[in-house]
């Protein structure tokens, strides 16, 4: 587990000697720079005390020197930032694949989970934003703060005037600039926060304009994406305003400082006033620190920006993971058994299940039956150990659930959840999620969807397995979401079929194809567990089981219950009432 800071500290220190290469480059190139004005001082005197011009040694010699230092001045600077690049971007594919890995083992019932925007905008923003202190801020930040803290021990020894006094003028100068920074810092993260309120909602109304539309709601979300828009608007005007301040400073306080060293070079020792101590000093300040003093105040809202994604990526890699070895699954037996004893998920303090002990063997179809929140899908999703639970006994063919990786646990179970998952690519694609896909397997495809009642002629699917079926499906209705996501839970071959109520979408008729051809056709020799609220589905079933309140109450089958247990022929009354 990482604490406060150690991802930015992992960050700085993995491979650290590039790092120092950075450094020591952008460091030589500083140094090189602060040699150039003492020879162009050094070239101005010369020609002022030679009464005729003339090309010699000593005049070719300051001007190769000049040209030297500025070009290996350069050269060390390129290279400081073409390593910084390199190494941002080894980071980022550091990070990329490490939250990525992280990402699909987080916990679903994580009391920490981040939301699914958020996660988006880490992989979108963050990861980025991150390794800018490497490959940005870091070599600049150097090339900038070096001069600034050595021009005036530079223009000591160029000119003889006391750095202390410099020193102060540039730092004062500075530190009106850093606030002025960080104000822009704090300025800026508001403005995010404002995008993200106006596009979230922009987001919301493009996903369901058609609802919107037709509930006459148009004029109210109108309202307020505008009021968020003016939130950002106003903000973006301070911004502007605050950035305006910090580039007059900036690009005005060289010239300024310049102008004041003169006067106080003039008046301290106007005897060794000469042109080029001018000409040095105004190339100190018009020159080199010129865009320091301009850049180093945006430095901090890079770096505060920066740090701020590095926490965001941290807070991630801190959600609760689970175990996992990623292998293929394969199955040792030929028949499956299920046990669980005394089996209890507490969460927050509430129980919501409670007690709950099954024997479920291979050819047998079980319904699981209750009110809306008495805990149902939360059966399933503790058979797949998706929630942390405590039990007696939790067994799979006499193997303890502790003694089962997580990978080969999932690898026994096809799981269709409530919530229709589909891609947007082709009907293929859906039904197969292959990366590796080779075309021999379309037969197999074709009849799963058979089987599921999803026949391409019915469904108006022209190009068949070619079709495309949109973004989040929207060329499908709740009925064909549902077949598909079958067909695809028959494809991937698994012992074990966990049904989350996915027969709701589906007309009596289609409803009872799919029970015969596939629930007790193709599947008849598997495990299945379906929960439902529809009661036309559980004559089918070879036993039923009731919950209630985290409970179960009755298992057996259905005819029974409904003979002898009051709290069912209740359940069933109400259900009949709501349809």
């Amino acid at each position: 587990m990482l604490t406060k800071n150690n991802l930015f500290k992992k960050i700085f220190f993995m491979r650290f000697r590039y790092k120092l290469i950075i450094f020591l480059l952008s460091l030589i190139s500083s140094l090189f720079s602060l040699l150039v004005p003492f020879y162009q001082k050094e070239l101005i005197d010369y020609l002022n005390l030679i009464r005729e011009f003339s090309v010699n040694y000593q005049y070719l010699k300051y001007i190769l020197f000049i040209f030297v230092f500025s070009f290996i001045s350069q050269i060390f600077l390129y290279f400081a930032k073409y390593v910084a690049l390199k190494e941002g971007s080894f980071l980022q594919t550091w990070l990329s694949n490490f939250t990525y890995a992280k990402a699909l083992r987080i916990k679903s019932d994580a009391d920490n989970k981040i939301s699914v925007g958020e996660s988006l905008s880490i992989y979108a923003t963050d990861i980025q934003t991150s390794v800018t202190f490497i490959d940005d801020i870091f070599p600049n930040f150097i090339s900038y703060l070096i001069p600034v803290m050595l021009a005036p021990f530079a223009i000591y020894f160029i000119t003889g005037l006391n750095p202390l006094i410099i020193f102060s003028i540039v730092g004062g100068i500075l530190a009106i600039n850093i606030t002025l920074g960080l104000k822009q810092g704090r300025l800026f993260f508001k403005n995010k926060f404002y995008s993200s309120l106006r596009i979230g909602v922009v987001s919301e109304w493009i996903l369901n304009i058609r609802i919107i539309r037709m509930l006459g709601w148009t004029e109210g979300i109108e309202k307020k994406i505008k009021v968020y828009r003016e939130l950002e608007t106003l903000n973006r005007i301070s911004m502007v305003r605050n950035a305006a301040v910090i580039n007059s400073i900036g690009y005005s306080s060289p010239f300024i400082i310049n102008i004041f060293s003169i006067y106080l070079l003039y008046k301290v020792d106007p005897a060794s006033f000469t042109a080029g101590k001018i000409f040095s000093l105004f190339w100190l300040f018009s020159v080199l620190l010129t865009r320091p003093m301009r850049m180093i105040p945006i430095m901090f809202v890079s770096i505060t920006d920066s740090f701020t994604s590095i926490r965001r990526i941290q807070n991630f890699w801190e959600q609760e993971l689970e175990e996992y070895e990623s292998k293929l699954p394969s199955f040792e037996y030929s028949s499956f058994f299920i046990r669980i004893k005394e089996l209890y998920y507490i969460k927050e303090n509430k129980i919501l299940l409670e007690n709950i002990s099954l024997d479920i063997k291979s050819n047998e179809f079980v319904a699981i039956i209750g009110e809306f929140g008495s805990g149902k899908s939360l059966i399933i999703q503790a058979l797949l150990n998706l929630i942390k639970t405590n039990y007696k006994e939790f067994t799979i063919n006499n193997r303890s659930l502790n003694d089962i990786s997580l990978s080969e646990l999932r690898s026994y179970f096809s799981y269709v959840p409530q919530d229709f998952f589909v891609i947007n690519s082709n009907l293929r694609d859906n039904v197969a999620f292959e990366f590796n896909y080779t075309s021999t397997n379309d037969e197999r495809v074709n009849n799963c969807l058979e089987l599921s009642q999803f026949k391409h002629e019915n469904e108006q699917f022209l190009l068949g397995l070619e079709s495309n079926i949109g973004e989040r499906g929207i060329n499908l209705s709740g009925g064909q979401k549902q077949r598909i996501s079958l067909a695809r839970a028959c494809y991937s071959e698994r012992p074990i079929i966990l049904l989350d109520d996915c027969l709701s979408a589906l007309d009596v008729n289609t409803q009872e194809k799919v029970i015969n051809e596939l629930l007790n056709g193709y599947w008849k020799n598997k495990i299945r567990i379906l929960v439902t609220h529809k009661l036309s589905v559980l004559n089918s079933c070879d036993r039923v089981i009731f919950i209630k309140n985290g409970k179960i109450v009755e298992n057996g089958n259905f005819r029974e219950l409904i003979k002898n247990s009051q709290d069912v022929r209740n359940f069933l009354s109400n259900i009949v009432l709501q349809e």
